[in-house]
Order: C-alpha cells, then structure tokens, then sequence
C-alpha cells in the first residue's frame, strides 16, 4: 500500500523494496544491468581475442567516443524534463536545436580529421588523427542518443528507457560477436557500436515524440535562449567533471605509457564499473521520483536509497575483487598488473557510488551551485592523472582515480547534508 506521499506505509525490508519499486527501480536496473553485462562479456572476449594492443585500441576508441559525447552533451537534459514536467516545452525546441548542432559539429568534424589522417598515412595504416576523427563521429551519435534517452527517462518513461538501452545492447552485442567470429579489426568492433547507438537513438527519438504529442496540448513560455543556456551550464558543468573523471584517466594512460597498458588498465576499470550498475540505477530513480513526491516523502526516499546502496556496494567490490584474481589466474594471464590495478581503484569505485546518487539529488533539488563547484574540483583533480601517470605508470593514474573519487565523495557528502537539512522530515 502507497501513501499519499508515495512511500509504503509498510516496515523492515518490504518498505524499502516496494519504496524502490515504485521509482522505476526495477526497469532501470534492467537498463543498466544488460548494457553493462554485455559490455563485460565483450571486453572479456575481445582482450582474449585481440590482445592487450589491439584491446588497447579498441579501448581508446570506445573512451574517446564516450568522453568527447559526453562532455559536449553534459546535462542538456536537465532544464528540458524541468519544463517539461509543467507542460512547458521551450525548453525543448532549445535542446533539441543545441543538439542537432553540436552532433554536425562534431560528426563534420571527425569527418575532416579522418580524411586528414588517412592522406597523412596514405593506407600505410590508422594514426591517431584518424583515432579522433573516428571518435569525434562516436561521439556526434552519443550527442543525440543521450538526449533523446535522458528526456525519456527523466519525463519517469523507465519502461522505454528500458527498451532503447536493451536493443542497443543486443544490437552491438550481435554485431561485435559477428566481427570477432570473423576478423580481429578494432575497428570494426568500433563500427559495431556505432550502429548499434544509432538503432537506439532512432527508437528513443520515436518514443519521446510519441510521449510529447500524448502529453499535449503544450505551453510556451518566455524561456529565451540565453536563459536556457545558464540553466543548463551548471549541470553540464558538474556532469562533465564526474565523466572526466571516470573517463579521461585510461586515455591518459594510453598517451602517456602505451596502447598495451590502456588496455590492461581499460580492462580493470571495465570489471570495477560493474559496481556502479546500482548506484547509478539509484541515480536515475533518485532524480526521477522528484517529480512524483513530495518534499519530505522525497527526502524519506533518498535516505533508503542511500542506505541499500551502500550495502549493495560492500557486496559488489568484494565479489570484483574476488573475480578479478580468478580471471587472472585463468583466461586474463596475459594481462599483467591486471589483479593490483583492480585493487587500487576499488575504493574509489565505492565513493563513486555514492557521488553517483548524490549528485543526482543535488541536481534533482535545484542546488546548481554545488553540482557547478562538485563539476570544478573534479576537473581540477581529474588534472593530477597526467603526473601520477607519468611518475608511476598505470599503478599511479589509478591511485590517483582513488583520491579524486574520495575527495569529490566527500565534498558531495556536506553538499547533500546541507541541502536535504532544508527539506522537512
């Protein structure tokens, strides 16, 4: 039974479990659960398949597509779902044209560097010119594919959110499989991808016009552009931060000390992401059930969130630890440093799974000055990777991932006590 403030009136364990339920908890884990899950059986399979350079490249590939997406796109979606919910959508028409640009910006982009790349090498192979114009276009796709995605679930759709992720999911998973059965290109790996993002862009686009046209009819607001783009910039400024963080560090590991250590490296942050699969499916729901409770039964919500997620992270970084020493020992023994790198990112994974749902909350409730300020630290420690790796190789770009997630895990930490203590009980 619901209350009226949308928590169960029940206690012990129930309480919190149907509490979850009823944030879409289930559909999102799903979503994030299948992604991840085919991810980790593809890294496994590939680094087996191509080898720690070949994997190194593949990895590069993939990180660069994800960061260079990622960091133009931000949290567009932030101030679009904001109007939405009070059937405003000139908040909207902004995205969707910011958007459009950025991804022929980006895709235009990549396309020139590629060309420049392969005139430069004259087929005698791919540099890393034609590596960014390759990801540039990645990440023109991941541009509007996040949008459409992100609006989806942020307007509480979690059961097509669902949907996009798991066909993207399956699509790349087919077409990765079929790649490596038949070849050992990265490249083609890469391309996999690339179409199984596109698929998933085109089912998320169709699903929001389809909830935009039942929600109807529409206001429109005296939302100008400029003041779209304020909204947005402390968001995205946050967001972008906690993405350099967990992104950056395996590029610079690639530059700095080599295409076979990314790939050992890629590979060990690949098996501690898998810890973040809840934390960041109780992010979702955490920001997602603002617009459906009200102050203190949101408040109730986040403490219980908070409480399960810490649990399931204790069980989490126990069971990586224990699987990274096993796959070592067996079908990953070629991957040197593999089991210590694991280790040493782990309590940083257990902090960013904690700042994944604090964040979440902070930018559920508004607080843009603290996601802005959360944003700038990361950035700022983010820039203590390139020396650590240069001083210390991967070992120390991966101590240095521990510190920067502790650090922002704490300033988070007061940021949310802070905020939440404005929220009635």
């Amino acid at each position: 039974m619901i209350a009226a403030e949308g928590i169960p009136s029940s206690r012990g364990l129930r309480g919190p479990l149907a509490a979850l339920r009823a944030g879409g908890v289930i559909d999102l884990l799903v979503a994030q659960a299948v992604p991840l899950g085919v991810t980790f059986v593809l890294t496994l399979v590939s680094a087996a398949l191509l080898g720690p350079e070949r994997r190194g490249v593949l990895t590069v590939l993939l990180t660069g597509s994800l960061l260079i997406g990622a960091l133009a796109y931000g949290s567009l979606h932030v101030p679009v779902v904001e109007g939405l919910r009070v059937r405003d959508r000139s908040n909207l028409r902004h995205g969707i044209r910011l958007v459009a640009a950025m991804s022929a910006v980006l895709a235009t982009g990549g396309v020139v560097v590629m060309v420049i790349g392969e005139l430069t090498h004259r087929g005698a192979g791919y540099g890393t010119a034609t590596t960014v114009g390759l990801s540039m276009v990645g990440g023109a796709i991941l541009v509007a594919e996040l949008f459409a995605g992100r609006v989806l679930q942020g307007l509480s759709r979690n059961r097509g959110y669902q949907a996009v992720v798991v066909l993207q999911s399956l699509l790349y998973l087919a077409g990765a499989t079929l790649v490596l059965a038949t070849t050992r290109s990265p490249l083609l790996v890469f391309g996999a991808w690339a179409l199984s993002m596109l698929a998933g862009l085109a089912l998320a686009a169709t699903l929001l016009a389809r909830d935009i046209r039942e929600r109807g009819p529409w206001a429109e607001s005296a939302w100008t552009w400029q003041m779209f783009l304020r909204s947005a910039t402390a968001n995205n400024v946050g967001s972008i931060g906690q993405i350099v963080m967990l992104r950056v560090d395996v590029l610079v590991v690639g530059v700095v000390v080599g295409p076979a250590a990314a790939g050992v490296y890629g590979l060990a942050l690949s098996l501690t992401e898998l810890a973040l699969i809840v934390p960041e499916v109780f992010a979702l729901s955490v920001y997602s059930s603002r617009a459906r409770l009200d102050g203190p039964g949101w408040h109730r919500y986040l403490r219980r969130t908070l409480r399960i997620n810490s649990a399931v992270m204790v069980l989490s970084v126990t069971a990586i630890a224990a699987a990274a020493i096993i796959l070592h020992l067996g079908p990953l023994a070629d991957y040197d440093g593999l089991v210590l790198i694991v280790l040493l990112v782990l309590p940083g994974a257990v902090c960013a799974g904690y700042s994944r749902v604090a964040l979440s909350a902070l930018q559920a409730l508004g607080r843009q000055s603290r996601v802005w300020t959360f944003g700038v630290l990361a950035l700022v420690l983010a820039c203590g990777y390139v020396p650590a790796s240069i001083l210390a190789g991967a070992n120390g770009t991966a101590v240095m991932s521990t510190v920067a997630y502790a650090v922002t895990g704490a300033y988070l930490w007061t940021s949310l006590r802070a905020a939440t203590a404005e929220v009635p009980a």
